[in-house]
């Protein structure tokens, strides 16, 4: 059951990393004011037609947050091999951002991106957060 818990919270902590680092790109490269959420047209025209720093800020986010996630996990996770728990929690990242990709279309740069960007780093945090004292 701790196990369990240390990959939800993980990925909590994913999110919430990720949500910070979006939200300063999101203050760097503001979205326009008048884009309606609700309209996929919109957003799909959106994400054509943004600067490539604006969405290079989405794989950093999702590295940021499989990083910080798989750390979380990794130190909470109980048994001899912890490190896999970050590679689990970049593993629901990877998930969430495939899905993300289905549903709003992006640069192939982007899909290409998003492995290294969820796997690599929340193996990474994962090495980190096992690395305790006991």
């Amino acid at each position: 059951m701790r196990n369990v818990f240390a990959v939800v919270l993980g990925v909590a902590v994913a999110v919430f990393a990720i949500m910070i680092v979006e939200l300063v790109g999101h203050a760097m490269y503001p979205p326009p004011a008048n884009l309606r959420l609700d309209d996929p047209k919109a957003i799909r025209d959106y994400v054509e037609n943004a600067p490539f720093l604006a969405l290079a800020f989405v794989p950093v986010a999702w590295a940021a947050g499989a990083f910080c996630g798989g750390a979380v996990a990794a130190l909470i996770a109980a048994g001899r091999r912890t490190q896999r728990f970050g590679l689990i929690v970049g593993a629901v990242l990877l998930v969430a951002g495939a899905m993300n990709l289905w549903v709003i279309p992006h640069p192939a740069w982007l899909v290409l991106a998003t492995p290294f960007a969820c796997l690599i780093p929340g193996w990474f945090g994962g090495a980190i957060g096992a690395r305790r004292e006991y």
